[in-house]
């Protein structure tokens, strides 16, 4: 069944529309497709033209040796053809047929060289046109679109939809109706309705061509004229006067907004900084490796090669000069070249995207809601299956991945992020809508329960004394024993007088105070319920006991808050209080009015309350307000030493409505503080009026200044009508002089409201008469009677505290910038655990711009009431009417006639004597305090089981009437849960103390810089707090992206999270690392009516808000909606995980080479035939290496990673870091390599003597008789090849055995093997199996034609070498296993050290300036 209220939203969209003006919907979609591939196209083309070689170009950045994105350099590259050429140079040359092989081995090398550049070249091309290629799919989106053709108005936000800052939407013609365009969806040629006060979207020409409208340029504020204001300081206003509104104009837009964000996204895709990662990668295989040890060790291989060659022939063995010059060089050269690093390495990256991005797609489709309070390491994390990521992967490898890979590598920075910045808070940090946080009404004490919450009041006021220097009133405190009712009470007056402020008062007066009951400010504190985004209850469960005074604020609220229409008339008044509040740097336009239908259900009313009344005029009021009266009059703005503080637009919105029932008239009206508390002459304290006193004013602004500096108060008030205001009123607003007290006070207790008994029953029925003059309708707003008010705040959303306490563990900075001022922005972010110390906050607002900060702080208050003298005499009571409100008397003042003392505007608002006037006021009180026709509901109480107390009270409240069955409302107040009343629980609570400015130190003792102009000079000259803080306030676009590149010129890791519906964050996304696209929850008008209606299509068609999204986060890595249940710190612990086995995977392999090349070096330097021949080494840096560094991504992840700190992305190769790496690596692989030279050279030793024809060894070389015909290669070893090959082989072996021993290490870095077994990580486990096979097959291959070839006269072999030397070769492994783990042992130590020290920089934010 349709809501009544939901189909009277949606008919909003069809007003004042013309049938055919604007676009239609499907031309709108053909422009935007047009235009889009128009400028990729362009962009296209430039890439194509570009030369690849040159800078930016996509072939310079695949092989440059600059680039960090260079898997294979070009020098690289051509090292590795010339190897190629020099092996097939060298078998063509060499005498010995055995070397015949290396030709093939040539010809393998230049094809693993021509497949890497293929792979890389493939890679870099990819990169350079992922955004392009994105655009692309989001073509065919809009493509669909267009052929679904079913977007109807309701799958639009309303048109009065609250504004937010993270939400850019446009009121737009199309197809002949008004919709809530997204900003991404606008184009060229579109109808816009510019409200007043607007940003327009782009260059617009008046749709009517009107010669006095002007044009507007992008971002220009619409602000038209108002023909009868004033303009200049003769002009000024006097009294009220009728304003015409501002009216809302048709321009017709000249371009496409989107495209500038486009043409900028494709521009700068490729501007993003390199990831550690990736300069890591370049650092140890381009810099290092290439050089620094190919250089180095070519010039030893040369310069042993001809000592060896040319001196040291005829005592050593030297081989063939192309063997001596050509093949050893290359055989230590191939371990340092990328030999199918960068074929792996891109392979490794596309396989963890892919586990990243399957894992973020499994997460959206958890509907296991978690506590958000529950630890999340130890969370169920989906498993994906290799079925789930292997589509995702090979459309990494071809390039046609859903999101960016390549240009902003989310699994890189994710795995090294230190810094996660949020650029927008509405609908991402917090709830999209504020909740009601406290409720601030008056009450009398005469009837007060033991204790009140006036004693909160005092801690707050207190509490303010402390930070902000105010003079306080002189405070009084007492103990009191509460033993029986009349001590309770008396007691309760004490408390109450001690608060008056006793300088102010005269003797007379002072003694009245004493003896007369007092006026309590009563403030019920309410809770947010985290899991639903309007639930809310009372902290205080005697909350009900205050029922009476709460039911006209529930009545108020669900007539003019909450309904649905005058949300058309308030959202044109705010449009026109937007654009007044431009023509005055220190007034701000806040629309605090949202919804509190929630509270409203609190107190008791049910939805079918609006049913009994109709709407029948709408009054809306504001004034300006002069900055010298708000520093004069408001004490928080003399103390506060905050720049450019601003204050909300004093305005007022009043609805007329119509009882049905008995027609009566009723004027309810809610707005800011100053400008109700100036209407007001009386307050309603539950049981009766009562006169507002000066220290009842008081009391009302100073809640309302402080709570207005962090929260949004609202005021609320009420009075009865016995005349109609004129119909047009509705249709103007009413201004009223900036200093408008003195018009409020001579119209105090007109003769408007002033009817007999007799006669207020006539005046109701009868034909009303109507105002229209100015002057009427000021009067018609005077003496209202005050309610309460509330205050809202928008509450931090429970998974971001959770992930913001999560990330701090990570030593991950979660940094917050902010839009609002300081203040409110400190409060929201103690709301999410952020610090908020005297250190923790920087200001971006520059104090040459600090006049355009827009959304600063919100207070402002009028003076107080005029004061009033007192005079002592009876006041006559009327005890014919109990269940009427009535005139409570109100210290320190009593009922009085006039006397000939008092002047004459004194007698016009001193209080009148209760008698038969005042039922007519009484009976015009809202209709839930006489609750002659409706009741309030309470679904848990109990209704069959009132007291006799209870029904004695019940009878001051209810008429003799009883309710009807079909009564909306049913009353049953149970005061006998509490027998003995006592107070409220009215205290500082720890939403109280968040939202209490006071509580603040705002003063800058750090001395931290102010604008974005002066961060980068207090980090060159200062210290580096501002890289510490995790709250910037006053951040615009431009100071946000230009703070994320001084962090990252700083080396911090920037992750960016935003709106994906706010057209400002383009910029952003593209400077950050990586960004996450949010599509926020859009606020509510009431949250009885959805933002918008689900869309669904038959076709592939998708919705607008949807294809927003999509346009607007097409440069980001991922994009969600925030409702989705996506874990952001299980993502960041993922890549993490993979980054760091990818790390090892690099150092392993990187650490395996480099040894090769040093066993073999150390061995030419020895004197010993070659070590390893080509063939062998190509096997072990083709195919054992690796086969065990890839097999260290296989490890499983470890949730303690996540208490781990990461680097910063900046390197700095000092010598302790040099001797750090060399002492660890050098002390896991050089003892290996020392063991299989020392085997090598003692099994060369055993088998010289058993050579043919050897006469006697010397070293490891045999000496030949003179007259012997040996060969002369290798001293003799030559003839003997089969011997010398298979001790090669016998040392590949072992070095193969020590490489899988020495990998055990690197399994678990974190851990000793009797914490972490090796095994846990099963692909190496694979990968161990899989290498012994692999080497088995490759000796099988190698030794078996020799062994078959030679087998009549076989040379000395492996059965000849002695068992000490096999029992050596046994024993190795276990001493290298052995090493290794006590060398762990100590990189353990050093690196808790190092986390340490992070921690310590991570947590220390004291600079220099420090006041400690």
């Amino acid at each position: 069944m349709a809501s009544p209220l939901r189909d009277a939203m949606y008919t909003i969209v069809d007003i004042d529309v013309d049938e055919g003006h604007g676009l239609k919907t499907v031309d709108a979609l053909r422009i935007l497709h047009d235009e889009i591939n128009s400028v990729l196209e362009d962009h296209e083309r430039k890439i194509r033209d570009r030369c690849p070689w040159k800078e930016g170009g996509w072939l310079r950045d695949a092989l440059h040796f600059s680039s960090p994105n260079a898997n294979l350099c070009w020098t690289s590259a051509i090292a590795l053809i010339v190897c190629g050429l020099v092996l097939i140079f060298a078998a063509i040359f060499h005498e010995d047929s055995s070397f015949n092989c290396a030709f093939l081995q040539g010809i393998f090398i230049i094809l693993l060289v021509a497949a890497n550049i293929l792979v890389v070249s493939w890679d870099s091309w990819l990169r350079h046109m992922e955004i392009p290629q994105r655009v692309r799919a989001l073509l065919d989106q809009i493509q669909n679109c267009i052929l679904a053709n079913d977007w109807k108005n309701e799958n639009f936000p309303q048109l009065c939809c609250p504004y937010s800052p993270c939400i850019t939407l446009q009121w737009t013609i199309r197809d002949g109706k008004v919709i809530n365009l997204p900003w991404a969806l606008l184009v060229k040629g579109d109808l816009v309705e510019m409200r007043p006060g607007q940003q327009a979207p782009g260059i617009c020409t008046p749709a009517d061509g009107d010669p006095d409208s002007p044009d507007l340029q992008a971002r220009e504020v619409y602000s038209p004229k108002q023909k009868n204001s004033p303009t200049n300081e003769e002009d000024e206003l006097m009294a009220p006067k009728i304003r015409r509104p501002l009216q809302s104009k048709r321009y017709v837009l000249q371009e496409t907004p989107y495209l500038t964000n486009l043409t900028f996204a494709l521009n700068n895709a490729l501007n993003r900084p390199f990831s550690y990662h990736n300069k890591l990668k370049h650092l140890l295989m381009n810099t290092v490796s290439e050089k620094f040890f190919i250089p180095l060790f070519l010039v030893l291989a040369y310069l042993m090669g001809v000592l060896r060659y040319f001196y040291l022939g005829q005592w050593v063995g030297t081989g063939h000069w192309t063997e001596m010059f050509l093949i050893q060089p290359v055989a230590i050269c191939l371990p340092l070249l990328p030999l199918i690093f960068p074929l792996s390495w891109t392979i490794l990256n596309c396989l963890g995207f892919a586990q990243i991005q399957s894992l973020f797609q499994k997460s959206k489709s958890n509907e296991v809601a978690a506590d958000p309070f529950e630890e999340s390491e130890d969370e169920f994390r989906p498993y994906v299956s290799w079925r789930e990521w292997w589509p995702i992967f090979m459309g990494c490898l071809r390039g046609q991945s859903c999101v960016p890979c390549r240009s902003a590598n989310l699994l890189h920075v994710l795995g090294s992020v230190t810094a996660l910045c949020c650029v927008d808070k509405k609908g991402i940090l917090s709830w999209p809508n504020p909740t009601a946080e406290k409720v601030f009404f008056l009450r009398s004490s005469s009837k007060a329960s033991c204790s009140s919450s006036n004693e909160s009041l005092k801690k707050e006021e207190s509490d303010e004394a402390s930070t902000v220097e105010i003079g306080q009133e002189d405070k009084l405190n007492s103990s009191q024993e509460e033993n029986v009712e009349k001590d309770q009470e008396s007691n309760a007056v004490k408390r109450e007088n001690d608060n008056i402020n006793i300088e102010a008062l005269d003797p007379e007066e002072f003694e009245n105070a004493r003896l007369t009951p007092q006026t309590v400010a009563e403030v019920l504190d309410l809770t947010h319920d985290h899991s639903s985004p309007f639930r809310l209850h009372f902290d205080d469960p005697g909350w009900r006991k205050h029922i009476n005074s709460l039911k006209p604020l529930g009545l108020s609220i669900l007539l003019n808050t909450c309904n649905m229409s005058t949300q058309e008339h308030y959202t044109q008044f705010c449009s026109h209080v937007t654009c007044e509040a431009m023509h005055s740097e220190h007034l701000v336009p806040v629309t605090n009015r949202r919804c509190l239908c929630e509270l409203a259900k609190q107190i008791g009313f049910q939805e079918q309350a609006q049913e009994a009344f109709s709407l029948e005029q709408q009054l809306s009021t504001f004034r300006h307000v002069q900055p010298e009266a708000v520093r004069r009059d408001i004490r928080f703005a003399r103390s506060l030493s905050l720049a450019k503080l601003k204050f909300p637009f004093p305005h007022m919105v009043a609805v007329v409505v119509k009882e049905k029932h008995s027609g009566n008239l009723q004027l309810l009206s809610q707005g800011t503080a100053d400008i109700i508390l100036d209407s007001c002459e009386e307050f309603w304290d539950g049981r009766d009026l009562c006169t507002l006193s000066q220290s009842d004013r008081r009391k009302v602004q100073d809640f309302y200044q402080r709570t207005s500096l962090t929260a949004y108060c609202t005021a609320f008030a009420y009075r009865p009508l016995t005349r109609a205001p004129d119909t047009h009123l509705s249709q103007t607003y009413l201004e009223l002089p900036s200093e408008s007290k003195s018009l409020y006070a001579t119209n105090a207790h007109n003769t408007d409201t002033s009817l007999d008994c007799a006669s207020s029953a006539k005046s109701v029925e009868s034909i009303p008469k109507q105002l229209s003059k100015a002057d009427d309708c000021f009067q018609l707003q005077c003496n209202q009677v005050f309610v309460g008010m509330v205050t809202m705040q928008y509450q931090a959303q429970t998974d971001m505290v959770q992930l913001i306490e999560q990330l701090e563990r990570a030593c991950i900075r979660f940094v917050h910038f902010s839009k609002e001022n300081e203040l409110r922005s400190r409060v929201f972010s103690e709301k999410m655990g952020l610090e908020s110390g005297w250190n923790c906050h920087i200001s971006l607002l520059s104090e040459r711009s600090g006049s355009e900060s827009g959304h600063s702080g919100s207070w402002h208050s009028s003076p107080s009431a005029v004061n009033l003298q007192s005079s002592s005499g009876p006041t006559p009571r009327d005890s014919s009417h109990t269940s009427l409100p009535r005139y409570a008397p109100t210290p320190p003042r009593k009922r009085h006639e006039s006397t000939i003392e008092e002047t004459e505007t004194e007698s016009l608002i001193r209080e009148r004597p209760l008698g038969e006037e005042t039922k007519a006021m009484s009976l015009s009180a809202p209709s839930a305090i006489n609750l002659d026709f409706y009741q309030v509901k309470f679904d848990a109480e109990d209704l069959n089981k009132p007291t006799d107390g209870v029904a004695q009270r019940r009878d001051t409240i209810l008429s003799d009437k009883k309710g009807s069955k079909d009564s909306m409302f049913v009353q049953s107040v149970d005061l006998t849960s509490q027998p003995d009343p006592c107070r409220s629980l009215s205290v500082l609570t720890d939403s109280t103390e968040q939202s209490a400015p006071v509580n603040f130190d705002m003063s800058n003792r750090a001395k931290l810089p102010r604008g974005i102009e002066n961060i980068r000079p207090h980090l060159q000259h200062i210290d580096n707090v501002p890289l510490l803080v995790s709250l910037f306030t006053d951040c615009t676009p431009t100071a946000a992206r230009e703070m994320l590149s001084i962090m990252q010129e700083h080396g911090e890791v920037v992750c960016a999270m935003g709106s994906s519906a706010n057209a400002d964050n383009m910029n952003i996304f593209m400077q950050a690392d990586a960004s996450m696209a949010v599509e926020p929850l859009y606020p509510q008008v009431c949250q009885r009516v959805p933002v918008f209606k689900h869309y669904s299509s038959k076709m592939s068609g998708i919705a607008p808000i949807e294809l927003s999204r999509l346009l607007n986060s097409v440069s980001c890595s991922v994009s969600f909606l925030r409702e989705e249940p996506i874990s952001i710190f299980h993502l960041i612990m993922e890549c993490r995980h993979f980054m760091q086995c990818l790390t090892n995977c690099l150092q392993f392999w990187l650490s395996s080479s480099v040894a090769v090349s040093i066993i073999q070096l150390v061995a030419i330097v020895s004197l010993l035939p070659p070590l390893f021949t080509v063939g062998q080494i190509l096997w072990v840096q083709c195919i054992v290496i690796p086969i065990l560094a890839l097999s260290l991504i296989g490890k499983p992840t470890d949730t303690q990673i996540m208490q781990r700190a990461t680097g910063k992305n900046q390197f700095s190769i000092s010598s302790e870091t040099c001797f750090f790496v060399a002492w660890f690596y050098g002390s896991k692989f050089i003892p290996a390599g020392i063991l299989i030279i020392s085997l090598y050279a003692s099994s060369l030793s055993k088998l010289c003597p058993l050579l043919n024809g050897v006469e006697y060894c010397s070293l490891v070389y045999p000496v030949m008789p003179q007259n012997g015909t040996v060969n002369a290669l290798w001293q003799g070893w030559g003839a003997n090849l089969h011997s010398l090959t298979v001790l090669q082989h016998a040392s590949c072996l072992l070095w193969v055995i020590n490489l899988v021993v020495i990998s055990i290490s690197f399994v678990h870095r974190e851990s000793p093997i009797w914490r972490a077994n090796p095994f846990k990580n099963r692909l190496w486990g694979l990968a161990v199996l899989l290498v012994a096979l692999l080497q088995f097959a490759f000796s099988a291959a190698t030794m078996g034609p020799r062994l078959a070839n030679d087998s009549k006269d076989i040379p000395p072999g492996l059965e000849h070498v002695p068992w000490p030397i096999y029992l050596l070769a046994a024993i190795s492994p276990f001493a290298v296993f052995l090493i290794n783990e006590l060398v762990k042992l100590q990189e353990i130590k050093a690196s808790v050290r190092q986390q340490k020290k992070a921690r310590l920089e991570f947590g220390t934010k004291l600079g220099m300036n420090s006041p400690f």
